[in-house]
């Protein structure tokens, strides 16, 4: 409908679509706490649709809208990062429980790689939102890096002791020295080009 330019027959598609993706699928029904299979592969399930889905939909918006306000793309950039951290949260979680991701427990490996993967995502929005230009991005890699480091302290290393609380201390130092080096690296452009810019 949107490619033969019949919006009006759009609009209602995809609201209704994307909002039914994002209702049933993500809040009511979503498999991290909820008993609903994905599938036994990694990668290869329904993890991908699930959260596939509502962004396309989302992206979609913009276009069936004349003059879309500027908070429609904020609130698509927010629901963007939501995605992507579930989609990753819930694919790690799929490594380590296979189908049924809702099933209790977890072990000191998928603990591990949670404060890994918090990280990872915050170096990733981060070079997303340097990419970009978008403040929202490197707004949400801080809030992501600050979580990885109050998860390390507070709960990581309490179930760790000697050289394992030790090294865990120094993994999370030399990752968070090394986003902060390239987030400093990268934006020292945009710094040298607004000095001349107030002058």
């Amino acid at each position: 409908a949107m490619a033969r330019g019949l919006t009006g027959v759009a609009r209602p598609l995809i609201v209704t679509g994307t909002a039914h993706a994002l209702f049933y699928g993500l809040i009511l029904h979503n498999p991290l706490w909820s008993a609903q299979a994905v599938g036994g592969w990694p990668l290869v399930n329904l993890l991908l649709p699930l959260f596939l889905l509502p962004w396309f939909g989302l992206t979609r918006m913009p276009a069936l809208f004349a003059k879309a306000p500027a908070e429609l793309d904020r609130a698509i950039q927010i629901v963007t990062m939501l995605l992507v951290a579930g989609f990753a949260w819930a694919t790690l979680r799929q490594l380590f429980h296979g189908a049924l991701l809702a099933q209790p427990g977890v072990t000191d490996a998928e603990n591990i790689l949670r404060s890994i993967l918090i990280l990872a995502l915050a170096l990733g929005f981060l070079l997303w939102g340097i990419r970009a230009k978008r403040h929202d991005w490197r707004i949400a890699s801080l809030v992501l890096m600050i979580g990885a480091a109050g998860k390390v302290f507070l709960f990581d290393a309490s179930g760790l002791e000697g050289l394992a609380r030790i090294g865990s201390f120094v993994a999370l130092g030399f990752s968070l020295i090394g986003i902060g080096w390239l987030y400093s690296r990268q934006l020292a452009p945009d710094r040298d080009d607004a000095a001349p810019a107030s002058a």
